[in-house]
């Protein structure tokens, strides 16, 4: 029995010390921009999972404070989606940024709006990430669809569907390649 036990501890230490240490989380600023129309759960939730995506145990990414002026980023809360709101976030983020700064990128959260996906399962919201680009690295993925009610109605799987989301939104719009916006024409 000594020797079992003996194995065993033996077994648990050189596993432990055989672990690598997690790898580094990247790390960028957020710099959320809510909509007019957006309601109080919707913005709620949007925050809930930044939290999490920015968790020091359990987060995938590290946020740090913002280092760019944000005020002028009130000006695209009137704005919408399929309108002028590409073209206000993108600038305002150019004419902040600062060489040197941290990663920095904007996430809109905003109500319902077109291109809902028909496989969509209730009342949502919308993502939308901005990075420094002319135009989005991967626009399906900038586009995310949320759900407000995912933590407390069928367990953690569409909590965790909504954490993904996200994230996929935050990581395409930091791969963006710096560049000019241009109004849409119209």
């Amino acid at each position: 029995m000594t020797d079992l036990i003996a194995v065993l501890a033996a077994l648990t230490l050189s596993s432990g010390a055989s672990q690598s240490p997690p790898a580094p989380r990247p790390e960028t600023a957020v710099i959320v921009v809510t909509l007019d129309e957006a309601r109080q759960a919707q913005i709620r939730h949007g925050r809930d999972l930044l939290r999490a995506l920015g968790d020091e145990r359990f987060g995938s990414w590290r946020f740090v404070e913002p280092t760019l002026a944000t005020d002028g980023f009130a000006s695209c809360e009137d704005d919408r989606p399929e309108h002028d709101l590409d073209f206000c976030v993108r600038l305002n983020l150019k004419r902040a940024w600062v060489e040197g700064a941290a990663p920095h990128m904007v996430v809109v959260f905003t109500d319902e709006g077109p291109n809902r996906p028909d496989t969509w399962k209730g009342p949502g919201m919308r993502a939308l990430c901005y990075g420094r680009g002319a135009e989005a690295a991967d626009a399906t993925a900038q586009d995310a669809w949320l759900w407000p009610g995912s933590a407390r109605m069928h367990g953690v799987n569409d909590w965790e569907a909504d954490k993904v989301a996200l994230s996929g939104c935050i990581a395409a719009a930091l791969s963006e390649t710096p560049g000019t916006p241009r109004p849409k024409s119209r």
